[in-house]
């Protein structure tokens, strides 16, 4: 059988469930015989046949709170933001993980199911078993129903993302220790394939990893950070896997020349003198001959020696180290420079006791698009980690306090994310849900929930990353 990615382009997979979207909405209406219902089902039923043919299956899965047709993750913006909240309720509802329609189906069995989702309702209790109870009873030979993951499989996969996450800062730990003994990037694009996967299955807990900092290992977490946000923003401004790869590898060692900066710089706790700022700035083109010295015996991708040399010049470079005969930087150097700046002012050193909220930050970097960053790049780097990043310690209206889980995809709803609840009203501490702060009072018709304003987790007791890391134990 035939990847569904091979055979199916993004706007195909998505039609599959706005057709199926809409036919079900119809099916509350109008009896099956109605022209307009008749109209939709045959357009459903021609686009299923036609992914049948081509791939002997359609599966829609609902994965934490995304949904893909085979391994393509669908992606919903403004104007079907509607077919995203619907199907979310409804799988939801019903605990249905799985979706999947076989070869063989034909349009009377399709019909069937459709009034059949149409009409059943979900139950308060065993609410999976119900449904796939009365699903089986009404008879689909060649449609399947699944559950949805059991917590017990979502701390799986997040125990193995965040095992993975800390084995990045310990291969590069080895690294570091030994650059001389440095074989073979195949270790390193290995981890960043998994965690390539990772992003492409729980994107919003991946994102919440790089909350992790390590005073202790700052250049090491900071790269792996780094590594982690830049194929997550390559990914979405749509690189191709070996690009991917290429960009992982190089924000991954894009601090490679401090290997040979005195710790005494490195670590020194109050502003570097002009001389020492000096002797820092050649950590750049210091990792870019580095870089070269194993280039040829260790199939370094060029790449990772431009982003190493580049990642702290502006787009009109500015900045440093100053570079002659050069027209415009790598898109890799652009894209690791908007990202190291971001982990960097977000993170505590040994000179700066406090750090920056990532909405402060991203303020401030938005005044310097342009100037410091690629206004594009930057513009895309913003929209994947929200208005309200994940991360982020907010005070709600209700008087709760919470911390952003996942970002809302629906760009005019960019400031209601998800938000796991950590205080009640009363400032009284505890293990909230997860609630959308798009959810409204169906009474008042008024949202139920508001941010009011960013906190500084510093000033709160709260270390974030131990309630990204409370999901995996």
């Amino acid at each position: 059988m035939a990847d569904l990615e091979k055979t199916l382009t993004h706007k195909e997979a998505l039609e599959v469930l706005v057709r199926l979207f809409v036919i079900l909405k119809l099916a509350k209406v109008f009896k099956p015989n109605n022209d307009n219902f008749q109209d939709q089902l045959r357009a459903l039923n021609g686009l299923l046949q036609k992914k049948l043919q081509m791939d002997g299956e359609v599966r829609i899965r609902f994965v934490q709170n995304y949904f893909f047709l085979g391994r393509l993750r669908l992606k919903f913006d403004f104007s079907n933001y509607h077919v995203y909240k619907y199907f979310l309720g409804e799988f939801r509802e019903r605990e249905l993980g799985v979706l999947l329609f076989a070869q063989g189906l034909g349009l009377d069995e399709l019909t069937r199911f459709v009034l059949f989702l149409a009409k059943s309702e979900a139950s308060q209790e065993d609410r999976f078993a119900r449904f796939s109870e009365e699903f089986q009873a009404a008879g689909f030979p060649h449609i399947e129903v699944e559950n949805i993951e059991v917590a017990e499989d979502e701390k799986t996969r997040r125990r193995n993302a965040a095992k993975m996450y800390f084995m990045g800062i310990r291969h590069l730990h080895e690294v570091f220790e030994n650059a001389a003994a440095f074989r073979t990037f195949h270790v390193t694009k290995r981890w960043i394939q998994a965690m390539f996967n990772h992003l492409s299955v729980d994107e919003a807990f991946v994102y919440g990893l790089t909350n992790i900092k390590n005073f202790d290992e700052y250049t090491l977490n900071h790269s792996v950070n780094v590594c982690v946000l830049s194929v997550a923003l390559g990914r979405r401004l749509g690189l191709s896997r070996r690009d991917l790869a290429e960009l992982g590898v190089s924000a991954f060692f894009h601090d490679f020349g401090k290997l040979d900066i005195p710790q005494e710089i490195l670590n020194k706790p109050a502003a570097l003198s002009p001389e020492e700022r000096a002797v820092m700035e050649k950590h750049a083109p210091l990792g870019a001959e580095k870089l070269i010295e194993i280039q040829k015996s260790r199939n370094i991708p060029l790449a990772a020696i431009q982003v190493a040399l580049e990642h702290h010049l502006k787009p009109d470079l500015s900045g440093y180290p100053f570079i002659q005969r050069k027209k415009s930087l790598s898109l890799s150097s652009k894209i690791v420079k908007i990202v190291d700046y971001f982990d960097a002012i977000t993170t505590k050193r040994v000179y700066r006791p406090t750090a920056m909220t990532r909405e402060h930050a991203l303020s401030l970097m938005l005044e310097k698009s342009g100037i410091e960053f690629d206004p594009l790049i930057l513009k895309a780097f913003i929209a994947m980690v929200g208005i309200c990043p994940i991360g982020s310690l907010v005070a709600l209206n209700t008087g709760e306090i919470g911390i952003v889980a996942e970002s809302n995809p629906q760009l005019s709803l960019a400031q209601r994310p998800r938000v796991k609840l950590i205080t009640d009203p009363t400032g009284q501490k505890w293990d909230g849900p997860v609630v959308d702060l798009a959810d409204v009072d169906a009474s008042t018709r008024l949202f139920m929930r508001t941010i009011v304003k960013s906190l500084d987790p510093d000033n709160y007791g709260v270390r974030v990353a131990d309630y990204v890391l409370a999901g995996t134990q």
